[in-house]
């Protein structure tokens, strides 16, 4: 009976051993991320970046309003410290629930793992230290896939710098292939940002799950055969923008005479998709009814652009677009990094001359010295991205920011400074001050990604948006629309559509603190009844063509 009793104990602790094992296994397994993803429905991001955190937090609010929904993260690192990552970030996930799997994309095993087949999108990272390539071998291992899913063609939205690249995946993997190129849409937005301060608060806005977005809905009956400048007014809570056709082309700010067709689906800015409803009556409008606006002319303007980066002659084109003949731009480079025997061919100017001025942009004399060429209309900082890490080149650019205000603050002239930074984080160490402004390129990529995974139908308006020649969104001076004084916001509408100009908000200084009023006293989408009262120095945010 001893005898038995020891072997029953032993055998029993060797059972118990063996389960403890598996169940530690399987456990490590869980951990690290090598089991089948069984969600349906969810949206999958594949890679890492510094844009993933602000990704999933953008996803988190955009699943606010459903429970269940999950997002699954596919990443060659450590499965434990980018849960932490994400986490840190985003500590409340809401309704929303966190997967994250470890396998390389390029694998057609791995990918498998993450369920692909049964997701609603998804988003295909470049890594900091990464190359397209990688992202191109995950599309096509993707396409593979998903060829075969059930529930029909997955969005697959990919960020990838080449154009041409782009254009050829695009044509290989088809329509169900949405590409992003960062250096394309920064450009955009730096130029327009950097040209009058809040236009970053404005874009902001315009690429997040907060607040207001942008919606399309389909043109009601009454509203066939009426032209955009009625069109401009059908919406009590939301603001049009322009006309998505049936054959799929988009225009955003068209000729106010355009005829609106059945089929045609109208494009706006809505707090939610509910208060996107065309419920006023239609009022005959006929061009000529109002006085045109007052002709906006191109001026000669001064740009100085501290730091050097591939951004630089992107953004230099773009301002080319906004200024007159006569115009100069001014560029302080370190010529101990870069060629800048070169830098004029790169430009390619026409509407500017160009003038190098060789420093450190961190060397405080280099800086007063390029200063002193002043007075600017604008000013801004590139994140020297090529030359240092991410932390580095925000560390430079938030000092060459310390140096331009100091130098700035000993002049009358309040010159527009608009400084890049590549982390979020990092905003809050450049301080407050009035006349500057903050483009973080890896949140607005990371805003746009996300949005598009969620609303693909979108692609061709931000396409039209962040186009060189597609529309503008600007800040106009408030006495161009004779809008100095007190009126309905409607009545704001009716004073631009002469001109072709869709009139999608207005910053006052007095509006400054209000409830739904951005930093700034900017105000998006207001009511057509809300009561608007503008002062001198005010503006209202137009979405233009010229």
């Amino acid at each position: 009976m001893l005898v038995v009793t020891l072997a029953g104990i032993f055998l029993a602790a060797t059972i118990i051993g063996l389960v403890s094992s598996a169940i530690d296994s399987r456990v490590d397994s869980l951990r690290r991320g090598k089991s089948l993803v069984l969600e349906r429905g969810h949206t999958l991001v594949i890679g890492w970046s510094e844009k993933l955190p602000t990704i999933v937090a953008e996803l988190v609010e955009a699943n606010s309003s459903e429970r269940g929904r999950a997002i699954v993260v596919l990443t060659g690192e450590d499965t434990v410290q980018v849960t932490e990552d994400i986490k840190a970030v985003v500590p409340d996930l809401k309704t929303s629930k966190l997967v994250v799997r470890s396998g390389i994309a390029t694998r057609l095993h791995d990918l498998a793992q993450a369920n692909p087949q049964a997701a609603r999108s998804v988003i295909v990272l470049r890594s900091t230290d990464g190359s397209d390539a990688q992202v191109v071998k995950t599309v096509l291992a993707l396409s593979r896939l998903v060829a075969d899913s059930d529930s029909g063609a997955v969005t697959v939205v990919a960020e990838i710098e080449d154009r041409q690249t782009s254009d050829a995946l695009k044509q290989a993997v088809g329509p169900a292939l949405i590409t992003v190129t960062p250096m394309d849409v920064i450009a955009r937005i730096s130029a327009q940002v950097s040209r009058a301060s809040g236009l970053g608060a404005i874009y902001q806005e315009l690429l997040d799950f907060d607040g207001d977005e942008m919606y399309t809905v389909a043109v009601p009956q009454a509203w066939v055969g009426r032209s955009f400048g009625e069109l401009l007014l059908s919406a009590s809570r939301a603001t049009v923008m322009g006309l998505c056709h049936a054959d799929g082309s988009v225009e955003l700010s068209p000729d106010p005479r355009t005829v609106v067709v059945a089929g045609d689906l109208v494009i706006g800015i809505a707090e939610d998709d509910s208060t996107f409803v065309l419920d006023r009556a239609p009022v005959d409008w006929a061009p000529g009814d109002e006085a045109p606006a007052a002709p906006l002319e191109k001026a000669t303007e001064r740009t100085l652009i501290i730091g050097w980066s591939d951004l630089a002659p992107l953004v230099a084109q773009e301002i080319e677009t906004h200024v007159a003949p006569g115009s100069e731009l001014h560029l302080l480079v370190n010529e101990e990094l870069h060629d800048v025997s070169r830098i004029g061919q790169m430009m390619a100017l026409s509407q500017q001359s160009l003038v190098v001025h060789e420093g450190d942009p961190i060397d405080r004399s280099a800086v007063v010295r390029a200063m002193d060429e002043g007075p600017f209309d604008h000013i801004m900082l590139l994140s020297e991205r090529e030359d240092y890490s991410p932390d580095e080149a925000d560390a430079r650019t938030l000092l060459a920011l310390m140096h331009v205000r100091s130098v700035a603050e000993a002049t009358a002239h309040e010159e527009n400074v608009v400084a890049e930074l590549l982390d979020p984080n990092d905003v809050e160490l450049g301080g407050d001050s009035a006349n500057s402004d903050f483009i973080v390129s890896q949140k607005l990529i990371s805003l746009l990604m996300a949005q598009l995974s969620e609303s693909p139908h979108l692609a061709p308006v931000f396409a039209d948006l962040f186009d060189s020649d597609g529309a503008v969104v600007a800040l106009h001076p408030a006495e161009r629309y004779d809008a100095i004084g007190t009126r309905d916001f409607a009545e704001l509408i009716r004073s631009a559509r002469e001109g072709g100009t869709v009139v999608i908000g207005y910053r006052s200084a007095a509006a400054e603190g209000r409830p739904g009023v951005l930093p700034g006293g900017i105000r998006m989408n207001p009511a057509k009844d809300e009561s608007v009262t503008l002062a001198q120095g005010d503006s209202v945010i137009v979405l233009t063509r010229a």
